[in-house]
């Protein structure tokens, strides 16, 4: 085999290797922004309207499924119910579905539906109520740990992303491939909504 042929083979093992990990690299960037608390270098890897769309599908099929109950089909105000419930739906995905409450989501907190006040000054905790817990650098420490991370290929531009507690509660995410290398979260899976 001659030089051109052999740099061609490498190159073409080097491109295909870099794209396979890419969603890693996509992940650990998005998990850095969660850190450092980016939220601009976090937005950078989402996919907004598909991720509103994703998470507004979930709670209207839930939605649909409650309001279909036997004991409710019968009733008049089922229809109203439906309607308010999914104008509830859009106005809250579309206000959940921002920089902050997406990184809030994937850190493992409950992403907030309006913005809440934050206090000037942090209250010290007192004695009662420390109870032991790690504090400062240690207890962001403790909850890292706490999310454990896995990533798997579904299709060549599709890979499933999960972060699981402790307690077992598990958040899937969807990356879809947006050209070679890189990747944008674009849907997901609440672990309330995954549950029978």
């Amino acid at each position: 085999m001659n030089k051109p042929v052999k740099a061609a083979i490498a190159a073409a093992i080097v491109v295909g290797a870099t794209s396979y990990a890419s969603p890693y690299w996509t992940l650990y960037q998005m998990r850095s922004a969660i850190e450092t608390r980016d939220a601009d270098k976090f937005s950078r890897y989402v996919d907004y309207p598909a991720l509103r769309e994703s998470l507004k599908a979930q709670l209207t099929l839930s939605l649909q499924q409650k309001l279909g109950a036997p004991a409710l089909q019968n009733t008049p105000f089922a229809g109203i119910g439906q309607a308010i419930g999914l104008a509830v739906i859009n106005t809250m995905i579309d206000t959940m579905v921002s920089p902050a409450g997406v990184m809030a989501l994937m850190a493992g907190e409950k992403p907030a539906t309006a913005p809440q006040p934050k206090p000037a000054t942090p209250p010290a905790p007192t004695p009662a109520e420390n109870k032991g817990e790690p504090a400062g650098p240690a207890k962001e420490e403790a909850a890292k740990d706490a999310l454990k991370y896995r990533l798997s290929y579904r299709a060549l531009n599709t890979v499933e992303a999960s972060a699981t507690k402790d307690n077992g509660d598990r958040i899937l995410i969807g990356l879809t491939r947006e050209g070679l290398w890189s990747w944008k979260w674009s849907s997901v899976v609440l672990p309330e909504l995954s549950k029978p």
